[in-house]
């Protein structure tokens, strides 16, 4: 199936939401440690990974002050991607190699981490709340050790779409589109949470490019679309490129979880929500 108005939406939505959240709110942080071999089934044998201690790293190149990593500093000398395979996956925050590399490598580097990870779901809030259990990631502690890849972890959102409404806008097809984005937010602590959702808050009728899922720019491994952004990923140019069809923001509400109920639910994090309505005007029968 080819992507739908919905998809590109939501990629739409998730590329804004990152930057908007890390230029807006600051809420990126910097660090410079280790990186630890880990084996890892999914890539098979012809791959060899070393993760950091952090997970999710910005690859944004629009946020000014974030290092946007080109390559790390293996037993003594910087060497830069590409060298024996090596691709950087940002989603997991570890550095992959080819086969034949040894799992003795002293290898450490500086990056740049997202605050608060994002994460698209299809789970409904509850199941979210009650059921999962979470790694956390601290982003105020240093655990010397390599986190896993795959697993959501926290501080982080979870964004979907709820639901989406057509009403008639004017003759001739054209159809007011609104789609309901629900964010679910899992914070470390309640400075956190209140960060995240005034900055959202202040959101109501900020204007976004409809940017297709093709043009995403992670793929495999996690790693940059050197095809698609040979120079690397910069959002504010991506965002401009794609203006001719503009989302909109019409209406944003904030919530959180009361510590009283929150200690039945999950005591160790700090909850909250926020409801996007994003509109569009389009022509959905018409190609």
């Amino acid at each position: 199936m080819k992507p739908s108005f919905s998809h590109d939406v939501m990629n739409s939505f998730f590329l804004w939401f990152d930057n908007f959240l890390m230029k807006k709110g600051e809420a990126y942080k910097t660090y410079t440690t280790q990186l630890y071999y880990r084996e890892d089934d999914r890539l098979g044998d012809n791959k060899v990974s070393y993760s950091s201690p952090y997970k999710q790293w910005v690859y944004d190149q629009s946020i000014t002050g974030a290092t946007i990593p080109t390559g790390f500093t293996i037993d003594g000398v910087f060497t830069t991607t590409g060298t024996s395979g090596m691709a950087i996956d940002f989603d997991n925050g570890r550095i992959i190699f080819d086969s034949g590399v040894s799992s003795g490598l002293n290898i450490s580097g500086t990056y740049t981490i997202k605050e608060i990870n994002s994460y698209i779901t299809d789970q409904p809030e509850d199941n979210l709340i009650i059921e999962n259990k979470y790694i956390t990631n601290s982003r105020f502690t240093v655990t010397e050790t390599g986190i896993s890849p795959y697993n959501p972890v926290t501080p982080c959102i979870f964004a979907s779409v709820e639901n989406t409404n057509n009403i008639p806008f004017s003759f001739g097809g054209e159809d007011e589109t609104t789609s309901r984005v629900k964010v679910v937010a899992f914070c470390e602590n309640l400075y956190q949470l209140d960060g995240l959702l005034s900055v959202f808050a202040d959101s109501f009728n900020e204007a976004f490019s409809k940017i297709p899922m093709t043009v995403h720019p992670l793929g495999e491994f996690g790693a940059i679309k050197t095809g698609l952004y040979p120079t690397g990923y910069d959002y504010t140019n991506v965002n401009a490129s794609y203006n001719s069809d503009i989302l909109f923001i019409s209406d944003v509400e904030t919530s959180k979880i009361k510590d009283s109920v929150l200690k039945e639910l999950n005591p160790i994090l700090h909850v909250g929500f926020i409801d996007f309505d994003i509109k569009s005007f389009r022509y959905p029968r018409y190609k």
